[in-house]
């Protein structure tokens, strides 16, 4: 990186990300000593060279696909410093299609361009951005832009948003002056996970990005556009010219612009002897070697641990995968308890041992863990203190005010009783179980609560089975008045 600065970066940035700021800035550190990989270093020269090149960089998940945008942009923005002093108006637009994308950005923005002192500021722009931050906010971090007043005042040189909220900024007269001090001044546009924009929403986007040009007053010819996307392959010359010509037409610019941009694995060799051969209690007596290096060395000379990494070296350099039960096979083979708990002990083995340390440490097997689970649509909770089914649980405690509790919606316990949703309070933390109060024709009694709207993931299950558990449910009469009621502590409420 040293090495960069005056010739491809400015200055200013090496030695920002070399000394990055705030409490956790440690963790975005990229030392002068660093060297960047082949697909970064690549994007910077095609995106800072003259004229106004776009990129397309498609790389594995982790593999250092935001700073092959955000180091030259903030070059770029430094330069602009020496000459015109605080930047104001917009010269980077960040996309993200998801905000918890656009909030991941926030710690590495503030370390990278906290030791500008104020002068390279960023925006995260969504929803939840406030009219007016509290002042507190900007003594903690003055290079960001925390409300929409300021943001209107002073727009930042970078502005994260999504496309949503940008055609919010296209129309709503609140937000003219942003566009206002940001005219002919709009100098990137980047879209990242780029493989969400296909069909609709791909034709959407290049509309979008059309009517950005012209409120921002300028044109495609002179704005560097980037996309990038972990799942979009490159590969052979006609996959390549697929997509440039994707980003070419997103951005409405000519494909011969447009360089595409792959990063690869490099998986280097082990060259150390196979000379132990024990796997019956290798596990055990490997996890206890403290010292990650040391740990390497042990594995790279065990004979199941380097069929464990043979097994997932193909699938990394062609960014594949493995499933787990590729992993309890060979276990098996070697005569190993190969259930799933075991496969998952010995994945985590053999990614925790490294050679070297920081950016050039060497993982024995660089590996990511995909994990799929299906998400709770809620919890419901039997209102008998006294409930059987809960016996021989942990739920059977003096501190449980409620029975058995599931996982799946339901209007009766096993032990008979009712069965409500479980809710929390957000202040106080309190449980209590939600009802309505019926009273009808004198008769009053809480019944499982009207659902406001049709669970949609319901309709897309097996019509039989939906049927079977409505046969199984006791009908509960709608008729007479109904009143929302709490259950807290065995009180109605």
């Amino acid at each position: 990186m040293g090495d960069l600065a005056n010739t491809l970066l400015h200055p200013d940035v090496v030695d920002a990300m070399d000394r990055p700021w705030g409490e956790n800035g440690e963790e975005y550190q990229f030392p002068r000593t660093g060297r960047p990989y082949t697909h970064q270093l690549t994007a910077w020269q095609a995106l800072l060279a003259p004229g106004f090149q776009s990129v397309v960089v498609t790389s594995g998940t982790g593999s250092g696909k935001t700073e092959c945008f955000m180091v030259p942009v903030m070059s770029s923005i430094a330069h602009a410093r020496r000459t015109e002093g605080r930047v104001e108006g917009v010269r980077a637009l960040f996309l993200y299609p998801l905000n918890a994308l656009i909030q991941s950005q926030r710690e590495r923005l503030r370390a990278w361009t906290g030791p500008f002192g104020g002068d390279m500021r960023f925006c995260l722009y969504n929803g939840m951005t406030p009219d007016q931050a509290k002042s507190e906010m900007f003594r903690e971090a003055p290079n960001e832009v925390h409300d929409r007043s300021t943001l209107r005042d002073n727009p930042p040189p970078i502005l994260v948003t999504n496309p949503t909220m940008l055609e919010y900024m296209l129309v709503r007269a609140q937000d003219a002056p942003i566009l206002e001090k940001s005219t002919g001044k709009l100098e990137w546009i980047v879209l990242d996970e780029a493989h969400n924009y296909v069909g609709s929403q791909a034709a959407e986007l290049a509309l979008l990005l059309r009517r950005v040009m012209h409120a921002f007053g300028t044109s495609a010819d002179r704005v560097r556009f980037v996309a990038t996307s972990a799942t979009m392959g490159a590969g052979d010359g006609e996959a390549k010219r697929q997509l440039q010509e994707f980003l070419a037409k997103l951005a409405g610019v000519s494909s011969d612009r447009v360089v595409v941009v792959e990063g690869e694995r490099h998986i280097p060799e082990l060259t150390e002897a196979v000379t132990d051969k024990s796997a019956d209690r290798a596990l055990q007596a490997l996890t206890a070697i403290g010292d990650t290096e040391a740990r390497y060395t042990r594995l790279a000379s065990n004979a199941l641990t380097r069929r464990l990494r043979d097994l997932f070296v193909p699938a990394i350099s062609k960014q594949g995968f493995q499933p787990l039960s590729a992993v309890k096979a060979t276990l098996k083979t070697a005569g190993v308890p190969s259930g799933d708990e075991d496969a998952l002990r010995w994945v985590d083995l053999l990614t925790s041992a490294t050679r070297g340390s920081g950016r050039s440490a060497v993982p024995f097997l660089p590996l990511r863990v995909h994990a799929f689970h299906n998400t709770l649509n809620g919890l419901w909770a039997c209102a008998d203190p006294l409930c059987t089914s809960r016996l021989g649980t942990e739920l059977a405690h003096d501190d449980w005010p409620f029975g058995m509790v599931y996982m799946e919606e339901r209007r009766r316990c096993i032990c008979g009783s009712p069965v409500y949703p479980l809710n929390s309070c957000n202040d106080c933390n309190e449980t209590f179980l939600r009802a309505d109060f019926s009273n009808n024709g004198g008769v009053r009694k809480l019944l499982s609560p009207v659902p406001d709207e049709v669970d949609e993931f319901s309709l897309d299950r097996d019509p039989e089975e939906r049927d079977a558990e409505t046969e199984s449910e006791e009908a509960e009469p709608l008729q007479g008045s109904r009143t929302a009621a709490l259950v807290v502590n065995g009180q109605t409420r």
